[in-house]
């Protein structure tokens, strides 16, 4: 029996590894979870990461603008969201949107969608929890409770026909389906997804939550790791509850035994449960809108709507509905196309990024985020133009030299590292725009007469077919820095002058920053 289990263990965990589409899922739950927000080029390099995806941008500013976040006016800046939110919360936020993602991309089996649906539920419960109990960090709750479940994410992923067989076996033999796994699968679900997160080098505090704590493990004295598996654990057992079948007064006795046995942990929560539940779930019908997915076409969500009766909210089929009122849908849908339209424009980005940029400026925000703010709004207002990349130069305090301080667009990190502007000088581009403090435009780096403006390390390392705008920014006659933009000069013809207007209204506001925040 033990080698027929070891046997069919080793079987799914190869054919979970084989799976051509789970590097995918492993490379973005690697890269988002390696940025720390302690880190100011690391806030940076993930604020680019997210703007390098249109739709993903998209869709977190469409939630950072949602009612849950008004009162902080409308946010046009994955920086400035960052700032307002969190760093922590926009990145989970950004993993979860990359993950569901990547799953409907692959026409998942509706499995997998539900088990999508539940884990990052929990996460929305344990964050609830944490903030309320004060027990964990609500981030790293979130993170830990959304992945808690991964073993089985990774099967009904890569092969559902096992999930559909382990669900079975538990209908039958009348036993747990974790229990049903472990005879089906070789090993219970979270084996899986220990074993392979460790092979991912996933964080440790991810790994270590994807065990479920049993009672006799709670510690009366938690260390962190140990906090963030007990919230997992309990945030998903709550939600197992909730998937289950049963009727209301058997579920409600449920939750008092969870709530009991974790009491040493959360203290008399179970009061609480009820409010927190249905905070959470509107909290997953207003996400559901930017993961496409229809909550009342999934059994978990339909159950909950249901029983809340907010079941018209997550879109369920009205039977008494008209044609006329499909009609009326189709219309609005038009209409948010246009407004999605128009919000796309150069000109719309680039006048709420400047109300964005005085907003910061007004706050406590620091010198930094004000330029992250400002340069990432000249690298969404010119992207409609093609453009590749907008870096920001600040000036070195010991010598007449500008290196890379922050960029957006492709190969940042490469370009900081030979890219430094020595402005002695006068006789190459570089030293006219900040010596003589002059705006540049330079349709075509590839002409005969620009190329001697160039310097030799500049020019054998850029593509010969950019343009190249130059934005200097002197006070009281000193170099401080330089705004640098580069773009396909094939596009450079989309360029209005108004954009140019933009870029200096931008440019001078970044002046107006550096003076109040440096007492310039």
């Amino acid at each position: 029996m033990r080698q027929n289990r070891q046997g069919a263990k080793d079987a799914v965990l190869n054919r979970l590894l084989r799976h051509s589409d789970l590097p995918a899922m492993a490379t973005t739950v690697s890269l988002i979870s390696r940025f720390r927000e302690s880190e100011d080029t690391s806030v940076s390099e993930f604020a680019n990461l997210v703007l390098k995806d249109h739709a993903l941008t998209s869709k977190v500013l469409k939630l950072v603008n949602s009612v849950s976040f008004s009162q902080f006016g409308e946010v046009t800046t994955i920086s400035r969201a960052i700032i307002l939110l969190g760093f922590e919360s926009i990145k989970n936020l950004a993993l979860t949107l990359m993950l569901f993602d990547q799953v409907q991309k692959n026409g998942p089996d509706e499995e997998l969608v539900e088990t999508l649906v539940k884990s990052f539920y929990s996460g929305i419960l344990a964050q609830k929890i944490a903030g309320d109990t004060g027990f964990a960090d609500r981030e790293e709750a979130f993170l830990c409770s959304l992945f808690h479940t991964f073993g089985r994410m990774l099967v009904a992923f890569a092969w559902p026909e096992k999930i559909h067989e382990a669900k079975a076996f538990s209908r039958e033999r009348e036993v747990s389906e974790e229990l049903a796994a472990f005879s089906v699968l070789g090993a219970p679900y979270e084996e899986f997804g220990m074993t392979i997160a460790k092979g991912w080098n996933f964080p440790s505090r991810i790994v270590q939550s994807m065990h479920r704590m049993r009672g006799r493990e709670i510690s009366g004295n938690p260390g962190e790791l140990d906090r963030l598996n007990s919230i997992a654990t309990f945030s998903n057992e709550i939600t197992g509850i909730l998937a289950a079948s049963a009727g209301q007064a058997e579920r409600e006795e449920e939750l008092g035994k969870l709530a009991a046995s974790f009491k040493d942990h959360y203290g008399d929560l179970h009061g609480k449960l009820s409010g927190i539940i249905a905070s959470s779930l509107q909290d997953l019908v207003e996400y559901s809108s930017l993961f496409t997915i229809d909550l009342g076409s999934i059994p978990f969500s339909r159950q909950l709507l249901k029983e809340t009766g907010e079941e018209a909210a997550c879109g369920a089929a009205d039977p008494d509905a008209s044609p006329f009122d499909a009609l009326a849908e189709s219309l609005r849908t038009i209409d948010a196309l246009l407004a999605v339209e128009q919000e796309n424009t150069p000109e719309s980005i680039f006048t709420k990024g400047i109300q964005d940029i005085n907003n910061s400026i007004l706050s406590s925000c620091s010198l930094n985020d004000v330029i992250r703010i400002a340069l990432e709004t000249m690298y969404r207002g010119m992207q409609l133009s093609g453009m590749s990349r907008v870096l920001f130069f600040i000036k070195d305090t010991k010598a007449s030299e500008m290196h890379v301080r922050f960029g957006f667009g492709s190969g940042i990190e490469e370009i900081r590292q030979w890219f430094s502007v020595n402005y002695g000088e006068s006789n190459d581009l570089f030293g006219m725009s900040i010596l003589k403090q002059k705006d540049l435009v330079v349709k075509n780096i590839d002409d005969p007469e620009m190329k001697k403006l160039l310097p030799e390390w500049y020019r054998t390392r850029v593509s010969p077919r950019i343009f190249v705008i130059l934005l200097p920014i002197t006070i009281g006659n000193k170099p401080i820095g330089l705004f640098y933009i580069e773009g396909d000069r094939e596009g450079f013809g989309k360029i209005a002058g108004s954009h140019f207007n933009y870029l200096k209204i931008i440019r001078d506001q970044t002046v107006v920053a550096i003076r109040q925040k440096q007492g310039y």
